[in-house]
């Protein structure tokens, strides 16, 4: 199956399921790193950073076979930059990204997207996988529609 394909399986789960519980946001954020990485079996890590509200996220739901950093300054990493400037961030090679934080030696390209809800910064969705440019604008336009759902 091609990866829109994957997508849309995901996306129309999503949706069928959150708008029939009554769920705060970090079960929705649970709910949908367990999809994703069931639809996404290939990717090393996926999970959310939430925000402390002081310029710092801190690890939230999320699934994969490495250990987390349990917290993330605005100020380092891939995350860290999507969190401060607000926007999906996409690196083809962490070892080009200045400040990368390495938790696993298995990443080699990721994608953060930040969980904005009226107006706030809520969390970042971070996604890593283990090939060169793994993740491009598809990823982006629908793990972004995915999070909104937040």
């Amino acid at each position: 199956m091609d990866k829109e394909k994957r997508y849309l399986n995901v996306l129309n789960t999503a949706e069928n399921i959150l708008k029939d519980y009554k769920i705060d946001e970090i079960g929705k954020m649970s709910f949908i790193s367990s999809v994703l990485i069931n639809e996404f079996v290939e990717w090393v890590f996926c999970g959310f950073y939430r925000s402390t509200g002081d310029h710092l996220l801190e690890i939230g739901p999320y699934q994969g076979n490495i250990i987390p950093c349990g917290h993330i300054s605005f100020e380092r990493g891939v995350c860290g930059a999507s969190a401060k400037e607000r926007k999906t961030i996409i690196v083809n090679d962490v070892s080009t990204f200045p400040g990368y934080i390495s938790c696993d030696s298995e990443t080699i390209s990721e994608i953060v997207i930040p969980v904005i809800k009226k107006n706030k910064l809520l969390a970042v969705l971070d996604i890593d996988g283990d090939r060169i440019s793994q993740f491009d604008l598809t990823d982006q336009s629908y793990l972004e529609k995915i999070v909104s759902l937040i």
